[in-house]
């Protein structure tokens, strides 16, 4: 009975080994001026293989928000020159577009990606996928937060409709 246990582990520790890790990590972001926040996140994946990370942002978007990620290989080894491959990478569902990375000592550094001028509203999630030779990668994030209308702008307007309303009808009247 014990051998078929032992059996049944070992043939689940070697089904894990191959599938993809997937880990969450929550980075806050700081107001630097106005409306502009940002913050940096980086990660080493392990175990070696595919990798699956995802990010969250705070404070969330306000309608109208724009964001910006950008994604950098930081692994630049001896010989290796891409500890990290990026298979792909995310914010809030919308593919991140790829440029070629810039060269350090000789070595390529790998994908920088970057996505800019999108609206927003809510959550801010950067999922990133790849597979890891035991590098790392890094990158910053900005979101440029629309402005939130006071309360006393909203009464300026529905006054400013009222006195427009009044005086059409005042027109029509006359």
């Amino acid at each position: 009975m014990k051998l078929k246990s032992l059996i049944a582990v070992a043939l689940l520790s070697a089904a894990s080994i191959g599938a993809a890790q997937a880990t969450a990590y929550n980075v806050d972001l700081s107001n630097t001026t106005g409306n502009l926040w940002t913050g940096g996140f980086n990660a080493t994946p392990s175990p070696l293989g595919a990798f699956t990370d995802t990010f969250t942002f705070t404070p969330d978007a306000t309608f109208g928000s724009t964001a910006q990620a950008f994604l950098a290989n930081l692994s630049v080894t001896g010989s290796d020159a891409s500890s990290i491959n990026f298979s792909g990478a995310n914010l809030n569902g919308i593919a991140l577009t790829g440029f070629g990375g810039p060269t350090v000592f000789g070595y390529a550094q790998g994908e920088v990606l970057a996505q800019t001028s999108l609206l927003f509203n809510g959550p801010m999630v950067l999922t990133v996928m790849g597979n890891s030779n035991g590098g790392s990668y890094g990158g910053t994030f900005n979101l440029n937060l629309a402005p939130v209308p006071e309360p006393e702008t909203y009464g300026m307007l529905l006054a400013g409709l009222g006195v427009l309303g009044f005086l059409a009808r005042r027109r029509k009247q006359s």
